[in-house]
């Protein structure tokens, strides 16, 4: 789609030009704008750029010829946008959004915020800025700061309103016949040890599993469901650590760490992804157990050319999946309506994992592939389960 380059001294002129071309259709040049001072200005500001260590200044390219300009600085502490500049022509066909998208995967690896100003009297890059889930931090002159943080996008993403709309108490997920085998099996692994829970939520497994007799803690990412799950258990019953089920630590050691429902597909990279297993590896006791519940990509479903399949068509509720095959990435998108005409909708991305992908990632972090079954009743897994379980093993010595 797009591929980004390192500039050079000969890309400055088309470098100014792009600025101006996408800056001039905003109609954002001022009347009295002195064209030959700025090219000046510019030029001696860009090759500093292109000479700072700690600045990338980029060309952006589609299809092999140069369409844009990107700024980025890094620190330890932040990853900063310092401009994004797409020509008119190419513009309003997603190479802004991949762009920021990208940085985002970066920023959330490196574990620091992604920042950018943006101009109070350019409203089309405000509104994309704050769809991709960018939030005001301050003031700089003329521009406001904004800010993007790993963190506060999943406050975003599972926030008060879904953590409200999340349990289902006896229906769906919450219901007795898929909980009871969940537990009962979870259970088992522990094999009398301590349980931990990564991505706990509002405790929809945990609370069970901790009232069938297991001690149960958990990590959780997102303020609204941990006060969700505080309604239902405290902090002495299942205490939880706030924070990225890839990073953060509990104290103890446990016998049995688990991750359900597809949640490992919420890390969006396939870096985060194997930190999460060496995060569960660094938890457990020697022989320790990891189990995964998550989803077999329905790739096999995508007719040529088509990029998206509906998952569920019920009365009230759709889910339809969009795929970005090259990155492996998801996006469902959530429609909820009643008899009227309006619908809420709602977004959560993920990176889906093939299970000899996940298999690799558990070797990388010292575990075997101890049993894999469709389900929790441990029905046989075939080409055909569309989720499986899979239990990974720590050496006992």
């Amino acid at each position: 789609m797009y591929r980004l380059r390192l500039a050079t001294d000969a890309d400055i002129t088309f470098l100014a030009d792009v600025t101006l071309a996408a800056t001039g259709a905003q109609g954002r040049l001022p009347a009295d704008f002195d064209e030959p001072a700025w090219r000046a200005r510019f030029a001696e500001w860009s090759r500093e750029s292109i000479e700072d260590p700690a600045t990338d200044l980029y060309v952006v390219e589609i299809d092999d010829v140069r369409a844009g300009r990107l700024r980025v600085s890094r620190t330890p502490e932040v990853v900063e946008v310092n401009g994004i500049q797409l020509h008119p022509d190419v513009q309003n066909r997603g190479v802004g959004t991949a762009i920021l998208t990208a940085l985002q995967s970066e920023a959330a690896g490196y574990r620091v915020p992604l920042k950018l100003n943006v101009e109070r009297d350019n409203p089309d890059a405000r509104r994309l800025y704050e769809r991709l889930g960018f939030a005001k931090t301050g003031e700089d002159g003329a521009e406001d700061v904004l800010q993007w943080s790993k963190a506060a996008e999943q406050n975003r993403l599972w926030n008060a309103d879904v953590a409200e709309r999340y349990d289902t108490p006896g229906d769906g997920m919450f219901s007795a016949d898929v909980l009871r085998p969940t537990v009962q099996r979870l259970a088992g692994l522990a094999d009398g040890g301590r349980a931990l829970e990564f991505a706990i939520g509002t405790g929809r497994v945990a609370v069970p599993l901790s009232e069938y007799g297991v001690p149960v803690s958990g990590i959780e990412l997102s303020d609204a469901m941990l006060e969700r799950l505080r309604t239902k258990a405290d902090a002495e019953t299942i205490p939880v650590v706030a924070g990225d089920m890839a990073t953060a630590r509990v104290p103890g050691e446990f016998t049995l760490v688990y991750l359900v429902y597809n949640t490992i597909a919420n890390l969006l990279t396939q870096e985060e992804q194997v930190e999460c297993f060496r995060n569960a590896a660094r938890h457990l006791s020697p022989g320790g157990r990891f189990v995964i519940e998550l989803w077999v990509p329905e790739l096999r479903r995508l007719p040529p050319g088509v990029p998206a399949t509906v998952g569920t068509a019920d009365p009230g509720y759709i889910l339809l999946d969009t795929y970005d095959v090259l990155k492996q990435h998801v996006v469902s998108h959530h429609f909820h309506f009643g008899e009227g005409t309006e619908a809420r909708l709602g977004r959560t991305p993920h990176r889906y994992i093939w299970p000899a992908e996940l298999d690799l990632m558990a070797q990388l972090a010292g575990f075997t592939l101890e049993s894999r079954h469709a389900d929790w009743t441990n029905t046989e897994f075939t080409a055909d389960s569309p989720s499986h379980v899979s239990v990974y093993r720590l050496p006992t010595a």
